[in-house]
């Protein structure tokens, strides 16, 4: 069939979404002609991965009415008849998850003179501060019309009298939830994939099954998962189960989904974070040369840690920071350079006081003396590799280290940490461009040791810290460790993602998340955990013992 697509795309930051591009790829085999119209600015780069036939540049006026209204005018009403239906979409959605082109020949072929893929029953709304009824309607981020609607003298009425509104609410009442009825009115029948009209909606936060019924729409097969769901949904139990039944169900590249919610949500969300993990024994190792950042306050120390570094690193040059100055005359010619600090500075201090050394690299590293044992499993050990990855991703922005049972969880009450990370975030982000939640477990390196992208983090780094602990001395130790909690979203805000580097197959932050509120478990009994499905598959052949010591170290 001769089908036309009128593909809408957005983002607020001018950049483009693997999935948009996945997404155009696969309806290309079902369109025969793909117009693209962007409400955001598309450079040709970005162009170049899309799949379409015509491209409309437009400003975000209107919102996605007045975009769909704006392509069929540059196509023309005329031309328009000519194909046998004329589909509206926009890019807010996951998908096809689903092998969509045998639901678009059954709908095509239906008695339906336009079609969607859901629907809303009639209901009354919180629109723009004042309850609005609301009638029936097909929801907009995919609807067909067949060619006898197209033809018929209300599709052009309707369109050519699109108005650009600025108010959203407005292209929701006029346009969104009323076109199902206008065309109605004209005497057309609608269908939809998948009728929710009659659904039981008791167990939902409302009657919109796109966002709050994402279970029932797998179990009928539906192709498009909303974005707003997964952030809808973002702090329920159920999204981890439904993130892994897609992943179980379904062929629909799963990272697609956490490169886009890392960015337009939050990047730790509990669902996300076994994808975060590095899988170290797929990867190659690398040459690449790399900074490494050491502070010293015992000489006895240095020769074990050069030995480490040695063993596990190919070639990278290491800065001491030290306030002893023997250290200069004993290890300044095996190091590339030894600078030397005030007497007590702290590791993180120390860090940012040589932080210029390390911009040059393209990968640098962070490691701390007190937890250095337990960072060599995690961090030295696949270093090579972690460089190669680290290198080859430039989103990623950080790997730190995960949560295990020879690591002992802070005792540190992170709500009276809160007043401080607001402190230094508002200094790195003045005009609020990205919010910070507020949480009970932030993901940091759990060695206080890391990999990291300089430019990832230099932000933060050229905040004044030391000037901060000198106005409050006793403040010193709640300054640097809220300092360290925001290292994973200072990374984030500045546009990189970061990785886990876990010796073992269970997170050890999705563990402490599972138990942190919850009641002390006695262990002499066997465990059962709480785990979603695919966690619960995972951990197969794992000893009860392991997770009884993870509950227990976690617990203490």
């Amino acid at each position: 069939m001769n089908r036309l697509l009128l593909y809408v795309h957005f983002n607020k930051e001018d950049s483009l979404s693997t999935h948009v591009i996945f997404q155009l790829q696969a309806l290309r085999t079902i369109y025969s002609k793909i117009i693209l119209i962007s409400n955001s600015h598309l450079d040709q780069v970005s162009l170049d991965k899309l799949s379409y036939d015509n491209f409309l540049q437009r400003n975000n006026k209107g919102f996605d009415f007045a975009a769909w209204a704006d392509g069929m005018k540059m196509v023309g009403f005329d031309e328009l008849k000519e194909f046998d239906s004329v589909t509206i979409m926009n890019d807010t959605t996951f998908g096809p998850i689903f092998d969509f082109a045998p639901v678009v020949d059954r709908m095509d072929s239906s008695e339906s003179d336009f079609w969607g893929i859901t629907n809303n029953r009639a209901h009354s709304a919180d629109i723009g501060g004042q309850l609005r009824p609301l009638k029936e309607h097909i929801q907009s981020y995919f609807i067909a019309f067949q060619q006898r609607v197209v033809a018929h003298p209300s599709f052009q009425y309707f369109w050519e009298n699109v108005q650009s509104y600025d108010d959203v609410n407005q292209v929701i009442l006029n346009y969104e939830t009323a076109v199902t009825d206008y065309f109605i009115q004209e005497g057309f029948k609608y269908g939809v994939q998948f009728d929710t009209v009659s659904e039981d909606i008791s167990d939902m936060q409302n009657s919109d099954f796109s966002i709050f019924g994402i279970k029932k729409l797998l179990a009928y097969r539906v192709p498009f998962v909303k974005i707003k769901a997964f952030i809808h949904n973002a702090e329920k139990p159920e999204i981890s189960t439904i993130f892994d039944e897609i992943v179980s169900s379904s062929d629909y590249p799963s990272h697609l989904i956490v490169d886009h919610m890392t960015f337009v949500d939050y990047p730790d969300r509990d669902y996300l974070l076994p994808q975060k993990t590095l899988d170290i024994s797929s990867l190659k190792g690398s040459r690449t040369r790399v900074g490494i950042h050491l502070h010293i306050s015992c000489v006895d120390e240095i020769e074990s840690f050069l030995s480490s570094f040695n063993q596990y690193l190919g070639d990278y040059d290491l800065y001491l920071t030290t306030s002893l100055g023997e250290v200069v005359a004993t290890f300044g010619e095996k190091v590339k350079e030894v600078i030397l600090v005030d007497r007590g500075l702290n590791p993180i201090l120390a860090w940012q006081k040589i932080q210029d050394r390390l911009v040059g690299y393209q990968i640098a590293g962070h490691f701390e003396v007190a937890s250095f044992s337990d960072a060599i499993d995690s961090l030295l050990k696949p270093a090579k590799k972690i460089v190669a990855y680290a290198t080859t991703n430039k989103k990623v922005g950080l790997v730190v280290s995960d949560l295990t049972v020879s690591i002992r969880t802070e005792s540190i009450d992170e709500d009276s940490m809160w007043p401080y990370m607001v402190q230094l975030w508002n200094m790195i982000y003045p005009h609020n461009e990205k919010n910070l939640k507020k949480q009970d477990i932030y993901v940091k390196s759990a060695t206080a040791s890391f990999w990291y992208r300089p430019e990832a983090l230099e932000k933060i780094l050229s905040i004044n810290l030391s000037a901060l602990v000198a106005q409050d001395p006793s403040a010193a130790e709640a300054i640097t460790h809220s300092f360290s909690n925001l290292l994973t979203y200072v990374a984030w805000a500045n546009g990189f993602d970061f990785r886990i580097s876990q010796p073992h197959l269970l997170t050890g932050f999705e563990v402490k998340r599972k138990f942190e509120s919850q009641s002390p478990l006695t262990v002499e009994e066997p465990v059962i955990l709480p785990l979603k499905p695919s966690t619960a598959r995972r951990l197969i052949g794992y000893p009860i013992r392991w997770l009884k010591s993870i509950v227990k170290k976690i617990k203490s």
